[in-house]
C-alpha cells in the first residue's frame, strides 16, 4: 500500500462524516463564494419572507381591530338594554326584579358580569356568569369612583382580556340615578383570531414553498448556460483557440460568449506573435524560477550558449552566465520587490558567458523580476557584446589621441615585432618634416634620429621591455639643419584584461625651454650661493613689484614662507605682511614713496612674530637697471638689547641700590665702632631694618619683572573673573583694621573680565600703595569702575584717584620708567619699580595703563581690562587670551 493511502483513507472518511451532518450543508448554503442559482434563490425567498412578515403583520392588525370593535358595539349595547330593562324596577325599588333581569342578561354569549351601582358608587346587585350557570349578589364592599353629577356617561375601556361598558340609568331626575356596568369577555375571540392566524400562516407557508419550487427549476434551466459559459472560461488559459458553442443560450449568453471566443482568438494570436518574435530574436530570452533554474529559454539560447534546450532547462544559470546566481538574483532585486507590482523596473548588468567549451565572452544581461507567478521569477534578456567591446576599445584608443593633438602623437603596435608605429597626428609630421606614408610602419627610433649610443635610446628600449611609462629629453637633427630638442613621453595602452596593446607617445618641442631653464639655473646657482649662506635677510621684487626671490635667513627671521604661497605677493601685500610681523606702536613705514627714486631707504624695525626683533632694514631701487626692488634686513635685536639693558641697569641700580645700602653701611659701622644708648641703638637698628626691607622690595620687584619679561606672558593663568571680586580682594589685601583711612569704593559694574588674578592683584595692589603713599596729608583715595569700548571690544576701566603732591607734565611722560620716582627727596617709601610693573602685567592681559595728574592736585590712574564676552565658554575664552599673548 502506497504510503499515501491511510490519509487517503482517513480523507475520505472525513468527508462521509461531513455530507451526513446536516449543519455541513447548511454551512455550505451560507458560506461564500455562492452559485448565480443559489443567490437568485437567496434573493427571491428573501423577498417572499419579507413580504408574508409585512402581509401577516397588517392582517393581525386589522383583525384584532375588528375583534375590539364587535366587541365594544356588543358589550355597550347590552348595557343600554340592561338600563332600559330595569328602569321601572329601579324606580320601584324591586331589587328582585332587577336580579332577575341582570340573571337573564348574563346568560348572553361573551357576558361575564352586569353589575348596577348607586349614584354614591356602592353596588346594587350583580350578576355573572359560572361555569354552571348564573350567580347573583346583592349589595356588596365594591365601590366605583362616581363622576361629576352633570357627567351622562363614562368611558369604556380594556382590562385584560375583559372589555368594560358603562351606561347611565336615567329616570328624569336631571342626572344619572344608577350606573351599569358590563363586562364582555375577549378570551373567546382571542382564540378564534389565533385560529384564524394560524389558518393564514400555514396557507402563505404552502404558497412560499410552491413558489421556491417552482423558481428552483426556473433558475436552474435559465442558469445552466451561465455555468457551461463559465466552465469554458475556466478552460480558457489551457486550450487557447477554443470556442465556446453559441447556438443555445439567451441573448446576454450569447453576447458574453460571443467576448469570450474573441478574447480567445485574440490571445492566440497574440501569443502566437510573441512566439514568433521570441523564437527569432537574436538575443537569448531566458526565464528563471525563484531559485534561478532555467524554466524556459527560446532557441537563441540554446546557439548562444551552445547547448541543447534539455541540458539548459531546470538548470541554474550560473552554468552559462557563473556569476548569475541565486543570490545575486536576490540581492538586486530585494529592494525594489515592495515597491512594484507585476514586472519591476528593468536593469541591467555586464557579465561574462561561458560556452559549451569553456570559452568565456563579455555578455549584457537585461534583467526583470516578475510578481506573483511561482513558475516564471526573473526574465534575462542576454546579449553578446564582444565586438561592441573591441570597436569601443578603438574608439577610446583613437580619442585619446586627438585629445592629444596640441602635441605631436603618435601610436605604435606592441603585439608585432619592432613595434612599428600604426597612427600620426598632423603636428608630429611637422615637428618630424616627414609625411605620413613615410612615417606609418616604421620604428620610433629611427624617426627620431636616436642612436644606440644615445642615453635616451637605452631608456626607451627599456620602458618598452618593462611595459612601463617613461619621459625622456632627445637632442635631433631636423631636416632643416636646425637642432631641436624635443621631450618624448611614452605611455603603454592595455586591454580590459590587463594585456598590452599598443604604446602611445607625445612628443614636445621643448628647445626654448631648455635653453630659458639653462639660463634661469645658472643665474639661480649664483643667486643662491650668495644669498643662502648670508645671515641677513634678502627679498628681491621685480619692475612690476612681484616678489621674485626671498632668501632662507629672512624667512627665519619673519616666520614667512613667502615662497611657499599659491598666491603673488606684491609689493602691497609684502608691506601688509611685514605690518602684521611688526609691533603695533611701531608699524612698518611705506616702502611705495620711497620706490620712486634710487635714493637708499632706511627703517628701524620692531618685529612682534615670531619673537620680539629689533631689525636694521634698507631699500634700493635699481632704475637705470631693471627697475628691481631690493630690501636687506639686518637683526640687530641682541646689540640693542644688550646696550639698552646695560644702560637701564647701570643707571637705575647705581642710583636705586646706593642709597639703602649706604644707610645699612653707615649704621651697622657706626654700631660697631661707637656705643650708644638703648634707644639710640633701636633707632639705628629701625632704620637699618627700614632700609634692608626697602632693598629686598626693590629685589623682589626686579625678580617680578625679569620673570615677567623672560616669560614673555606665557606663565599667566588667565581666566573669566569677576570685577568686584578683584577689587574686594585688592582692597582687603591693602587695608589695616588699625587704621582709619580706607578706599571710598563707588559703583563697580557685575561683569566678568579676562585676568591672571595673581598677577592683576599684584596692580592694583601697587595702585592703591601708590594713591596712599602719595597722599600723605592724609587725603581720601577714591575707586570707581565702568564699562568702555575701544573699537569693537569692550573693557572694564578701574579708576584709582587720590589727592596727593601729584605730577607735573614732564614727571607724568617719564612715570612708567623704571626706578623714576616723582618725589625726589626721600620722604615717600618706595622702589619707582610699581608703575614699571602694573604697565607690563596691563600690556600682557592686552590692556593699558593711563595716568592723569595735576601738580599738587592729585593723580588719577585709569586700568584698562578686557571684559569676558558673556556668550563665550571659559575654554573659548582661555583660547583667545592664550592667542592675544602669544601675539604680545
Amino acid at each position: 500500500m502506497p504510503p499515501w493511502s491511510n490519509s487517503r483513507l482517513r480523507n475520505s472518511s472525513s468527508w462521509s462524516k461531513a455530507t451526513m451532518n446536516p449543519l455541513h450543508h447548511v454551512r455550505r448554503l451560507v458560506t461564500p463564494p455562492y452559485s448565480l442559482n443559489r443567490t437568485i434563490l437567496f434573493a427571491a425567498s428573501a423577498v417572499v419572507v419579507v413580504l408574508f412578515a409585512i402581509y401577516s403583520a397588517v392582517a393581525y392588525q386589522r383583525m384584532a381591530r375588528d375583534t375590539v370593535k364587535s366587541a365594544q358595539k356588543w358589550s355597550d349595547s347590552v348595557a343600554l338594554l340592561a338600563s332600559t330593562a330595569n328602569t321601572s324596577a329601579f324606580i320601584l325599588n324591586d331589587i328582585a326584579a332587577i336580579e332577575s333581569n341582570l340573571q337573564q342578561l348574563a346568560v348572553l354569549p361573551g357576558i361575564e358580569s352586569i353589575a348596577i351601582f348607586r349614584p354614591d358608587g356602592r353596588v346594587l346587585t350583580e350578576a355573572h356568569a359560572t361555569p354552571h350557570g348564573v350567580a347573583s349578589s346583592v349589595g356588596g364592599i365594591e365601590r366605583i369612583t362616581v363622576p361629576a353629577p352633570s357627567a351622562n356617561a363614562m368611558p369604556s375601556q380594556i382590562q385584560g382580556q375583559v372589555y368594560e361598558s358603562w351606561a347611565a340609568m336615567d329616570t328624569g331626575a336631571g342626572s344619572p340615578s344608577a350606573w351599569i356596568r358590563v363586562h364582555y369577555s375577549l378570551k373567546q375571540r382571542a382564540e378564534e383570531l389565533t385560529s384564524l392566524w394560524h389558518q393564514a400562516l400555514w396557507a402563505v407557508a404552502a404558497m412560499v414553498g410552491l413558489l421556491l419550487l417552482g423558481l428552483q427549476f426556473v433558475v436552474g434551466w435559465a442558469v445552466k448556460p451561465v455555468r457551461n459559459l463559465s466552465d469554458f472560461a475556466k478552460t480558457m488559459p489551457t486550450a487557447l483557440g477554443q470556442e465556446f458553442d453559441l447556438r443555445k443560450g439567451c441573448i446576454e449568453v450569447n453576447q458574453l460568449g460571443e467576448a469570450l471566443n474573441s478574447a480567445s482568438r485574440g490571445i492566440a494570436e497574440q501569443l502566437g506573435r510573441i512566439q514568433a518574435i521570441v523564437n527569432t530574436a537574436t538575443e537569448a530570452i531566458i526565464g528563471l524560477d525563484a531559485q534561478g533554474n532555467i524554466s524556459t529559454l527560446n532557441p537563441a539560447a540554446s546557439s548562444f550558449f551552445g547547448r541543447p534546450e534539455d541540458v539548459l532547462l531546470a538548470h541554474p544559470i550560473s552554468q552559462c552566465v557563473p556569476g548569475l546566481t541565486e543570490q545575486e538574483l536576490f540581492e538586486m532585486f530585494e529592494n525594489q520587490s515592495s515597491y512594484f507590482s507585476g514586472m519591476s523596473r528593468i536593469l541591467r548588468k555586464d557579465f561574462f558567458g561561458t560556452r559549451a567549451d569553456g570559452t568565456l565572452f563579455p555578455v549584457e544581461i537585461s534583467l526583470g523580476q516578475v510578481q506573483n507567478n511561482k513558475e516564471l521569477r526573473y526574465v534575462c534578456i542576454v546579449r553578446d557584446v564582444t565586438d561592441e567591446r573591441a570597436a569601443l576599445e578603438f574608439t577610446e584608443l583613437y580619442e585619446r589621441a586627438l585629445a592629444c593633438s596640441h602635441n605631436a602623437v603618435f601610436i605604435t603596435k606592441a603585439q608585432l615585432a619592432n613595434h612599428p608605429i600604426v597612427y600620426v597626428n598632423d603636428a608630429f609630421q611637422k615637428i618630424t618634416g616627414l609625411r605620413l606614408h613615410e612615417i606609418l610602419g616604421g620604428s620610433m627610433d629611427t624617426l627620431l634620429g636616436l642612436s644606440p649610443i644615445d642615453p635616451a635610446y637605452h631608456e626607451l628600449n627599456r620602458a618598452v621591455n618593462e611595459q612601463r611609462n617613461t619621459n625622456v629629453s632627445i637632442s635631433t637633427m631636423m631636416p632643416d639643419g636646425t637642432q631641436r630638442i624635443v621631450e618624448l613621453s611614452l605611455s603603454p595602452v592595455r586591454s580590459d584584461e590587463g594585456l598590452l596593446t599598443h604604446f602611445v607617445g607625445i612628443v614636445s618641442d621643448v628647445s626654448a625651454r631648455v635653453r630659458a631653464e639653462e639660463a634661469m639655473a645658472e643665474r639661480r646657482a649664483q643667486l643662491d650661493a650668495i644669498f643662502s649662506l648670508s645671515p641677513d635677510g634678502f627679498v628681491l621684487f621685480d619692475r612690476n613689484d612681484h616678489l621674485v626671490f626671498a632668501n632662507p635667513a629672512f624667512e627665519r627671521m619673519t616666520g614667512l614662507g613667502l615662497s611657499d604661497r599659491a598666491q603673488a605677493i606684491t609689493l602691497d601685500s609684502f608691506e601688509s605682511i611685514m605690518t602684521e610681523v611688526c609691533d603695533a606702536s611701531h608699524p612698518f613705514p611705506s616702502l611705495r614713496d620711497q620706490t620712486q627714486t634710487e635714493e637708499p631707504w632706511h627703517a628701524r624695525l620692531q618685529f612682534a612674530r615670531p619673537q620680539v626683533r629689533v631689525v636694521q632694514a634698507q631699500s634700493r631701487r635699481n632704475i637705470a637697471g631693471r627697475s628691481e626692488t631690493i630690501l636687506y634686513f639686518r637683526d640687530v635685536t641682541h646689540e640693542d638689547a644688550v646696550d639698552r639693558m646695560k644702560s637701564e641697569f647701570l643707571a637705575a641700580a647705581a642710583h636705586e641700590l646706593r642709597t639703602p645700602m649706604v644707610s645699612i653701611f653707615g649704621f651697622t659701622e657706626l654700631l660697631l665702632k661707637r656705643k650708644f644708648t638703648e634707644e639710640r641703638k633701636t633707632d639705628m637698628l629701625e632704620t637699618i631694618h627700614r632700609q634692608s626691607g626697602l632693598l629686598v622690595k626693590m629685589i623682589n620687584e626686579l625678580l617680578d619683572l625679569a620673570r615677567i619679561e623672560s616669560r614673555g606672558g606665557l606663565d599667566l593663568k588667565i581666566d573669566a573673573y569677576a570685577l568686584t571680586e578683584l577689587v574686594q580682594t585688592s582692597i582687603k589685601g591693602l587695608m589695616r583694621a588699625d587704621t582709619d583711612r580706607q578706599v571710598d569704593v563707588a559703583a563697580v559694574p557685575d561683569v566678568q573680565v579676562l585676568i591672571d588674578p595673581e598677577k592683576m592683584q599684584l596692580a592694583m595692589n601697587n595702585l592703591l600703595s601708590n594713591a596712599f603713599k602719595y597722599s600723605p596729608q592724609g587725603g581720601s583715595v577714591t575707586l570707581q569702575a565702568r564699562i568702555e569700548k575701544k573699537g569693537a571690544e569692550p573693557y572694564a576701566v578701574i579708576e584709582i584717584r587720590d589727592q596727593g603732591i601729584g605730577m607735573t607734565p614732564e614727571q607724568l611722560g617719564r612715570a612708567f620708567e623704571r626706578f623714576y620716582r616723582a618725589d625726589a627727596s626721600g620722604n615717600i617709601p618706595g622702589t619707582g619699580l610699581g608703575l614699571s610693573l602694573v604697565k607690563e602685567v596691563a600690556e600682557l592681559h592686552k590692556g593699558r595703563i593711563e595716568l592723569r595728574s595735576e601738580h599738587g592736585q592729585g593723580t588719577t590712574a585709569c586700568l584698562w581690562i578686557p571684559v569676558a564676552k558673556p556668550n563665550a565658554s571659559r575654554p573659548a575664552q582661555k583660547a583667545q587670551v592664550a592667542d592675544s599673548v602669544s601675539a604680545s
